[in-house]
């Protein structure tokens, strides 16, 4: 029996309630990893045990780079799935099991401080392949959920929730940090950053699915390796979307530099290991302040004109972070990066999500997100070998940040801002695969 269309209030409300659900998701989970903030905490934890410059410069893309490393190959099954729910509830609980387990183990067992660095270095590894398995389904939910002109807002405040808990996450850091050094304090950092996973998978639950239409039936001639075989072609026919994969390869500025920003900063300021909170809590207040300025614009003139502001931002932060020398500059620096990085985040998310045809999202989506894998590992590796190469120069990496930059404004001006032109015509049927 089919279901009864729901009356436009009651279409309103499960639009209001996914969007609050859509909020909590996101700031919990997001909120809960600033306490092993990718961006300052992680690379510092990693030269702390030891790590050479390569795995301290690519800590901060561990974890992205394994979200993205299977959305490809589970695309075609996701776009068979009548009801996408399930699917992210089972994988995204997996996901966040590593943090606790990672916790325990550094709380209650003995005699490993041997193995505690491929420990925390596994820890968001194991969860982001994990995560990435469900990722795809979660983005068509949330694609589908949240309505075209409302997603750059719910970028947006989820991204402020996360800031609100990051500035409270600075302050934990620190003290937890400064009375509990080593691997009992990063034990209880990984426990705290549970506690909040587990609520922001909590917050799912009252998500209610919108009814969709129904999935083509399979055909038994168009195998899982033929359609993987086909997604070069399909992508040929976005060339917009092919520029969009340089515009992220080359916008990769930000990360090259926080893997290297924290070391960096309590080096030349002499401040101690604790001091990292600080940064964390400058950098959420610039997290926040930029979300707000994102949601507006991305309401208005959607996500090109935040990528080419956050762009622009990225050469700011890089002549700014060369010429500091003083702790005070450094907070400055970090408020500057988490207002540039987020509105980077949100416009990236918006204009991707408006770029892929809605007939092959999926499928598009999770083509960008493994893509993006490489530009991630590429970017950190990169900057960590350069690191290495020129003695230890962080000025180095801060040039060749810009340079990236620079070029990731040039192809970025070379996409139309899809709000501005009429959709282009959906990928014919006899070319999808």
């Amino acid at each position: 029996m089919s279901a009864v269309p729901a009356s436009p209030p009651a279409e309103q409300a499960h639009v209001r309630r996914n969007f609050i659900c859509h909020l909590l998701e996101g700031g919990f989970y997001m909120g809960g990893l600033a306490f092993l903030s990718p961006e300052s905490v992680m690379p510092k934890m990693a030269e702390t045990l030891g790590a050479q410059p390569t795995l301290i410069a690519m800590m901060p893309a561990l974890l992205p780079a394994a979200f993205s490393l299977l959305g490809l190959f589970v695309a075609p099954m996701v776009e068979r799935l009548h009801h996408h729910k399930p699917w992210v509830l089972a994988f995204g609980l997996l996901q966040r099991l590593p943090y606790l387990v990672t916790g325990l183990i550094l709380l209650l067992v003995e005699n490993i401080d041997d193995r505690i660095l491929p420990i925390v270095v596994l820890t968001p590894v194991i969860s982001g392949v994990v995560g990435g398995i469900g990722v795809v389904a979660w983005m068509e939910m949330v694609t589908r959920m949240v309505p075209e002109r409302l997603r750059a807002a719910g970028w947006a405040a989820r991204y402020i929730m996360q800031a609100c808990i990051g500035m409270g996450a600075g302050g934990t850091i620190h003290w937890v940090l400064t009375h509990l050094p080593g691997k009992e304090g990063y034990g209880w950092l990984h426990l705290i950053t549970f506690g909040f996973l587990a609520l922001s998978w909590l917050s799912q639950l009252p998500m209610r699915e919108p009814t969709s239409s129904t999935p083509p039936a399979p055909d038994p001639g168009d195998s899982y390796t033929t359609r993987l075989r086909s997604l070069p072609a399909l992508v040929w026919h976005q060339p917009h979307l092919v520029k969009f994969m340089l515009v992220r390869f080359t916008g990769m500025g930000y990360l090259m530099l926080v893997g290297f920003l924290t070391v960096y900063a309590l080096r030349i300021t002499g401040r101690a290991e604790a001091d990292e909170g600080l940064f964390v809590s400058f950098q959420n207040v610039g997290t926040i302040l930029g979300c707000i300025l994102a949601g507006w614009i991305g309401y208005r003139s959607g996500g090109k004109m935040l990528l080419l502001t956050s762009r622009a931002l990225c050469l700011i932060l890089c002549l700014w972070i060369a010429s500091a020398h003083s702790f005070s500059s450094f907070t400055v620096a970090y408020f500057v990066l988490g207002f540039g990085l987020f509105i980077d985040r949100v416009g990236d998310l918006t204009l991707a999500a408006e770029l892929c045809p809605s007939n092959r999202r999926s499928t598009l989506q999770a083509v960008l997100g493994f893509c993006n894998v490489w530009a991630f590992l590429t970017a950190t590796f990169f900057a960590g070998r350069l690191y290495a190469w020129a003695d230890h120069s962080f000025h180095t990496v801060i040039v060749a940040a810009a340079i990236f930059a620079a070029i990731s404004i040039l192809l970025l001006r070379t996409i139309p801002e899809p709000r501005s032109v009429i959709q282009t015509t959906p990928v014919p049927l006899d070319e999808q695969p």
